[in-house]
């Protein structure tokens, strides 16, 4: 009879691997993470709801703009005093949630309470800094940078390292620059050509990397690397293995991101020394059309309306026909449409499939999908046919955000993805997008009326004034009802 296990080995075995964070990734063999995983589900796993009592609000992983009363604040008019105390509190907040967790991580045993820990500072990331130049966020990058880089990314959970991912990518919005990419996108790269690593973790990884070259890096040699990884990686083959789905599409939508801050000609224009990223992926974009993912046919459909884009951008441009020495109609036939190009049949083929994933009909799609599949290939094949770029409009308390550059708009979904609940409080107060998108936060933030947050604070039947006034109806109707009363123990004696 052979020995017998001891009962801490047998238990293990069989145990959650919450407790087994100190192994390297590399040793674990492949990792699992479901592909509809998000940082607001990472509470959920297992039924885990663990909180940190060193941290208000964590109840739950639902990260919203009115999560807290100073997520959300209105600019100038009568409020300027209100404002200003606002901002203060947000930053205690934000330097208290920062001083208690971030020296305490590494040490944290459980993996549940890490993963409270990395939640937490994307919520302060995203909705407590709001203070240019962003003092404290400076203060503790480097410890940031390395619990989630070297330490998160190495001994964590698929979970942890997901999270730890998009703290950096929240970090890129705020502090973006070259001394961030230095420290994390050695670790970010490595993690993307992992292929045992989970599937949303590499994706996470990759969102990260394209988020700080585009908010900080202005390095044509950097940006040109990440476009070449992006290329690799949203091919059907990557490092000899099938590449996922859900990768693909992220490098998809990290390439058009990208190439909206490079020249249009090195996108789709063809000159004597080089040819147009845009231009060798013709027939990727095709491949990827035809894929069974919904995700990946959109970043595809995406990437191709940008080339078409700055397709017709390149023949309004007077000056690229100084550049490649023809002239001005010339350049505007050749280099403005596909007629007459070696492209142009790649180029239909994509638009009769945009056109019929546009039109598509059948029962392998829910209604839903079906509704949000034709308007999508829609506005992309209204720019392809009829070259009309579609408009977004972002509503403010006070006004409007107007975009009608395909670029913006490629860059605003990409940014809001990011920040999710903290999208609008960044807009109105972060210097860099503000820059990006060409907007005034000070004049969008502005408004005489109440928030939705301050009606719900002050207008609601749950408000601490109706709270008030109800105890003061009740405390007015015992009064008349001891009055009432008074002369059963008029005499003082009682019965």
């Amino acid at each position: 009879m052979g020995k017998r296990e001891p009962r801490s080995k047998r238990r293990n075995r069989g145990a959650n691997n919450d407790d087994d964070d100190d192994i390297s990734a590399n040793n674990r063999g492949a990792d699992y993470l479901s592909e509809s995983h998000t940082i607001a589900g990472l509470m959920s796993n297992n039924g885990d709801s663990t909180t940190l009592g060193s941290i208000p609000d964590d109840s739950s992983w639902g990260i919203h703009d009115d999560d807290d009363d100073e997520a959300y604040q209105k600019k100038g008019g009568a409020h300027d005093d209100d404002y200003q105390q606002s901002i203060e509190a947000t930053q205690l907040k934000l330097a208290e949630v920062l001083g208690s967790t971030v020296p305490e991580f590494q040490s944290e045993k459980r993996s549940s309470k890490r993963e409270a820990m990395l939640k937490t500072w994307f919520k302060a990331l995203t909705l407590y800094a709001t203070l240019p130049p962003y003092d404290v966020v400076e203060q503790w990058k480097e410890e940031l940078v390395k619990a989630c880089g070297s330490y998160a990314l190495l001994r964590g959970t698929p979970s942890e390292q997901y999270a730890g991912c998009r703290v950096l990518e929240a970090l890129a919005v705020l502090i973006g620059d070259h001394e961030l990419y230095d420290l994390v996108a050695k670790r970010l790269v490595r993690t993307i050509q992992a292929t045992q690593r989970a599937v949303p973790v590499r994706v996470s990884a990759l969102r990260a990397l394209g988020m700080i070259v585009f908010c900080g890096i202005e390095d044509d040699v950097i940006t040109e690397s990440v476009l070449d990884l992006c290329e690799e990686v949203l091919k059907s083959e990557y490092r000899g293995q099938t590449t996922p789905l859900a990768l693909r599409a992220c490098a998809w939508q990290v390439w058009t991101l990208l190439a909206t801050t490079i020249h249009e000609l090195y996108v789709a224009g063809k000159d004597h020394e080089s040819t147009g990223r845009g231009l060798l992926l013709l027939s990727v974009v095709a491949e990827s059309l035809e894929a069974d993912d919904n995700s990946l046919k959109e970043a595809a459909g995406q990437a191709m309306a940008y080339i078409h884009d700055c397709r017709l951008r390149l023949g309004a441009d007077v000056d690229a026909a100084e550049n490649i020495n023809i002239n001005t109609t010339d350049a505007k036939y050749s280099l403005g449409s596909w007629e007459g190009s070696e492209w142009e049949e790649d180029v239909d083929e994509i638009t009769q499939k945009i056109y019929e994933l546009a039109h598509a009909s059948g029962h392998y799609l829910s209604k839903k999908a079906k509704k949000e599949q034709r308007y999508v290939f829609r506005e992309y094949l209204g720019m392809l046919h009829d070259n009309e770029t579609p408009e977004v409009v972002v509503q403010f308390r006070g006004g409007s955000l107007e975009l009608t550059s395909f670029s913006d708009i490629c860059a605003l979904e990409y940014v809001k993805r990011c920040l999710q609940g903290g999208f609008q409080i960044q807009l109105l107060t972060n210097p860099a997008l503000q820059a990006i998108f060409g907007c005034d936060g000070a004049a969008l933030g502005n408004s005489s009326g109440y928030s939705q947050l301050e009606k719900r604070l002050l207008l609601s039947k749950t408000s601490e004034a109706a709270k008030l006034k109800d105890q003061d109806r009740q405390n007015g109707r015992k009064k008349r009802q001891n009055v009432k009363n008074l002369f059963l123990t008029a005499d003082g004696d009682g019965f």
